[in-house]
């Protein structure tokens, strides 16, 4: 095999109002899921130089960044599962063309072959009225001062992956700024405000992990490190579920635990039900419930890869389902540098994070009132799992800045009301590799540009047209 084509994600799409969770996992399934289990197949032979993958979405023609938003969001999985098989297999050509909305075919197939023959410096391609896009990316400063939405005592809260620690920080920040009431999801237990694990860990982290070795070596039980770091992670996630909620009650806030797990279309339609019985709207539906397991496609087993990409996805269709036709003034979706650029190991966490980006686009394709955002976060410093083990010293190594927990926490609040415009903004210092260019040239190919050019004082040749480096001239 040469090649692949990869096509479900042409076809029409029903809207989360139109499907049940075994719809929407089956049209999932045909576009994103049978695409890992070919490309998985096929790892050993496509990805060397002349070989390709090249898949085609129907976004809108410029991947869902135009004013009028993403037509059909699911494709967003299909984009980004090829943006991380790009960082596995760097020699093959790897595309994601997007087209808009038509009865088109032959052009369209013109297109893909014209793309699979040409350009090996971007992934993400649009093609709409003409004209050929891809995506890259601007630095803006977030503006100070309230115009956007606007938070107080009756505002209510959403919130999945409550027990994550970055999580917990950020519902802190915005029920200091509401004392609002929140509805917190998440698969870990509601917390015993009397746990002395939680309580030692909160005075003595390190002493804590002391003490669960020798509770376990007191057993007889195996002691070892990988053992007590899983103890310690569990116990870190009732720490921040007792955190959040104290944290709500210390401004004069009301928190609702749900355990549940996202996938669960049972148990998040009972949360949401409860909502709606004490609600007439949601004003932030906040989605961070999720987990990343890292491993080439080759070595990630199907159970994996559902469990990675299911979290996210069927917990996002699960609320919004749950919640019908329930007002939610603004959705933000926690997404990753993983879902925007690809990676190394997570194609089934770039697949849902990208999924979660174009349906934050989609809320502006259907005209509706809800706000929809998606942050793309790099690695956190000073909270959360990635600032322990290896993953400091491989992120200083790939020139990837970690974010400062001080600068991260306040984001979600300052977006929400002090700009409130949505969609997709990646949130981090510098990026690295993430942003060096796939290609020499950008793609460009000098020589058949020689002849179309005039050359002058100012310009003598052509050299590159890089996604981040732009134009570059002699």
């Amino acid at each position: 095999v040469t090649g692949v084509y990869w096509l479900p994600a042409l076809d029409v799409e029903p809207s989360i109002a139109e499907l049940d969770l075994e719809r929407w996992r089956e049209e999932l399934r045909r576009r994103v899921k049978l695409l890992y289990e070919t490309m998985r197949h096929l790892y050993g032979t496509v990805g060397d130089s002349g070989t390709f993958l090249v898949t085609a979405t129907r976004l809108g023609g410029v991947h869902g960044y135009g004013a009028d938003g993403a037509t059909a969001p699911m494709g967003g999985a299909v984009t980004g599962f090829a943006k991380a098989f790009k960082r596995e297999k760097p020699d093959a050509q790897v595309k994601a063309v997007d087209f808009a909305a038509s009865r088109k075919t032959a052009a369209l197939a013109d297109a893909l072959i014209e793309e699979t023959l040409s350009d090996p410096g971007a992934v993400e391609i649009g093609r709409r009225d003409e004209h050929r896009w891809t995506i890259g990316i601007v630095e803006e400063e977030l503006p100070d001062g309230p115009v956007g939405i606007e938070l107080g005592p009756d505002s209510v809260f959403v919130v999945t992956g409550a027990a994550g620690s970055i999580t917990s920080a950020i519902t802190a920040d915005l029920a200091a700024a509401s004392q609002g009431t929140f509805h917190l999801l998440d698969l870990t237990p509601e917390p015993d405000r009397d746990d002395a694990d939680v309580a030692a860990f909160g005075a003595d982290r390190e002493g804590l992990k002391r003490t669960i070795f020798d509770r376990l070596k007191a057993s007889g039980e195996k002691a070892t490190p990988a053992i007590v770091e899983r103890q310690l992670a569990d116990i870190e996630r009732r720490y921040a579920a007792l955190s959040a909620i104290q944290a709500i009650e210390g401004v004069g806030g009301t928190a609702v635990y749900h355990s549940v797990d996202l996938r669960d279309a049972d148990g998040v339609g009972a949360a949401m039900a409860r909502v709606r019985r004490d609600h007439d709207r949601v004003d932030v539906l906040l989605h961070a419930g999720g987990l990343e397991i890292s491993r080439l496609l080759p070595d990630k087993e199907r159970g994996e890869f559902d469990l990675v990409f299911d979290v996210k996805a069927d917990g996002w269709f699960n609320l919004l389902h749950g919640l019908g036709d329930l007002p939610v003034r603004s959705t933000v979706a926690f997404s990753s540098v993983a879902g925007r650029f690809g990676n190394n190991g997570q194609a089934d966490y770039s697949a849902a994070n990208d999924l979660l980006c174009k349906y934050a686009a989609h809320f502006r394709h259907n005209g509706g009132e809800t706000l929809g955002l998606a942050i793309d976060w790099t690695a956190w410093g000073d909270i959360g799992m990635a600032t322990r083990g290896s993953i400091p010293t491989v992120m200083k190594a790939a020139g990837i800045d970690m974010l400062p927990a001080a600068a991260g926490i306040p984001i979600v609040r300052r977006e929400l009301t002090g700009r409130a415009v949505g969609g997709e903004m990646v949130v981090g210092k510098r990026l690295g590799l993430l942003i060096d260019e796939f290609h020499v040239t950008g793609g460009l190919d000098p020589e058949a540009v020689a002849g179309a050019v005039e050359t002058s004082i100012m310009v003598g040749s052509v050299d590159g047209f890089g996604v981040y480096t732009g134009l570059q001239v002699s």
